[in-house]
């Protein structure tokens, strides 16, 4: 059985002692507590108002230790975390569960709104466990803290607690399909969103940016959702710019989309807002994705009855996967494909 709680003054033995084991495993990454005078000092800076400690448990033996460190509540509700395994524990899996566990504490009991924790880039198993539980890469500094004497850069890894519920069965079934009648404002709001863009990105990045999907194509019913795609040279150089550029225009960037020939960005989706209302795909010029969402909005557009039909496939699909927006979007294939033939 894995718990985590806090430390306290009778674990000295047992904590030194497993400290004591794990030298080698830690001497890269961190410095834990060593004597039974970093022992105390450890426990008192535990129990401060910013700072929290938690041990890792399996069958009561020491597994592992997060250390939650300068909580700032008010408009922040931040905090740091650092963490360490116990040799003899490492690679099995009890401190992702120890996460699991920490960041239930985090964000549900001491109610904080988002965790950074810092790695080097070559620890590559702490990486691996921070990915594993939903963490997201928010960048990197050089020479940020000081590890063995030497500054050392580190990675910054986040979590927030809109990603930390994002996959809460009741978050999923507010982001359900939703067909709805035409809107000819979708037209104008496409092109509001496009300019904002275009003011936003560096000239040199974007090739061509269009609207797309069905709010595209005049008089059918879709989901109330303005499609935006962009045609780049080069999606990696993309990549680079346009995550950090789109999040301040309130896009989610998918960093878990299979497709590697695209990136995906959504603006409003729950727990990010109520409702979806943009999507941005970014794509090579040359690529299929561009070729194909181009050639589909201009054949329907000129072939009302296509459209039509096209309708009466999303009302269906609609109706049957209406929480599951992938297999909505895969039963489409087959049409698409026979149209563009």
């Amino acid at each position: 059985m894995i718990v985590i709680r806090e430390p306290t003054l009778q674990d000295e033995e047992k904590f030194l002692s497993a400290m004591h084991r794990s030298v080698q495993l830690h001497y890269l990454w961190v410095k834990a507590p060593q004597t039974s005078e970093e022992f105390q000092t450890y426990i008192k800076k535990s129990q401060q108002e910013n700072q929290k400690s938690l041990l890792v448990l399996k069958n009561n033996e020491i597994a592992g230790v997060f250390n939650v460190s300068e909580i700032v509540r008010g408009y922040f509700q931040n905090a740091f975390l650092g963490f360490y395994a116990i040799s003899g524990f490492e690679n099995k899996g009890v401190m992702s569960v120890g996460l699991k566990l920490v960041l239930k504490y985090f964000f549900e009991e001491l109610k904080l709104h988002r965790i950074e924790a810092n790695i080097q880039p070559e620890n590559i198993q702490s990486i691996h466990l921070v990915k594993k539980n939903k963490f997201r890469y928010e960048g990197f500094s050089p020479r940020y803290l000081k590890i063995n004497d030497e500054w050392c850069g580190h990675e910054h890894w986040v979590l927030t607690f809109e990603e930390y519920i994002q996959d809460n069965p009741e978050i999923i079934k507010k982001d359900f399909v939703d067909i709805v009648a035409y809107n000819p404002q979708w037209v104008e709001m496409a092109k509001n969103e496009i300019e904002k863009i275009k003011k936003l990105f560096p000239d040199s990045l974007i090739v061509d940016i269009q609207h797309v999907g069905s709010t595209a194509i005049p008089d059918i019913q879709a989901k109330p959702i303005i499609d935006i795609q962009i045609a780049v040279n080069s999606l990696n150089s993309a990549k680079i710019i346009s995550i950090p550029l789109l999040q301040k225009l309130n896009y989610e960037y998918w960093a878990d989309n299979p497709d590697k020939t695209r990136l995906f960005f959504v603006k409003g989706m729950p727990p990010y807002g109520e409702k979806r209302t943009h999507h941005v795909h970014i794509v090579e010029l040359d690529s299929h994705h561009w070729r194909d969402k181009i050639a589909f909005r201009d054949l329907l557009r000129a072939h009302p009855d296509v459209a039509k039909e096209y309708e009466i496939l999303k009302n269906d699909l609609a109706k049957r996967y209406r929480y599951d927006r992938e297999k909505y979007t895969d039963e489409k294939a087959d049409f698409i494909k026979k149209i563009l033939k």
